[in-house]
C-alpha cells in the first residue's frame, strides 16, 4: 500500500489502514512504529484492539475467516457508504485462506487497478 501512495500523488486519493492483533507481536505500540515509517496525510491509520472492523470486513466480504485482515480495497470516490455494515468494495484482494483464490493478492494487478481508477477519476 505505500509503494502505491508513494507513486500516486493525487490529493483525490485517500486510504485507512487498520491495524488490528492478530498474530503475537500485533500490538498499539507496533502499528505506531508501522505508522511513523509511512505517513502520508491521504493516508489514515486507525487501531482496532477488538477486531470490529475486520468483523464487520468478513460478513460484507462473505469470507469464511473471521475477523478479515490482510485484505486490500478500493473504492470509487463516488461509492456510498449509507449502510450499516462497510459496503461491498469495487475492487478487493486478499491473503487470506480463502476459497477465493482469484482475489489472492497479486501487488502489481492491484497498483494497475488502482492507477487505472485515478486516470478515469482525474479525466472525468
Amino acid at each position: 500500500m505505500q509503494e502505491i501512495f508513494e507513486e500516486n500523488k493525487s490529493e483525490n486519493f485517500y486510504g485507512a489502514i487498520i491495524w488490528t492483533p492478530m498474530v503475537v507481536t500485533d500490538s498499539q505500540d507496533a502499528a505506531s512504529v508501522r505508522e511513523s515509517i509511512f505517513s502520508d496525510f491521504r493516508v489514515k491509520q486507525l487501531w482496532d484492539p477488538a477486531r470490529i472492523c475486520g468483523q464487520y470486513l468478513s460478513r460484507t466480504l462473505n469470507l469464511t475467516s473471521t475477523p478479515a485482515w490482510d485484505v486490500y480495497l478500493v473504492y470509487p470516490p463516488d461509492h456510498a457508504w449509507d449502510q450499516e455494515l462497510p459496503p461491498a468494495p469495487k475492487f478487493w484482494m486478499h491473503q487470506l485462506d480463502e476459497q477465493k483464490q482469484s482475489l489472492f493478492l497479486e501487488p502489481t494487478r492491484l497498483k494497475q487497478y488502482v492507477q487505472t481508477l485515478i486516470e478515469r477519476t482525474a479525466s472525468q
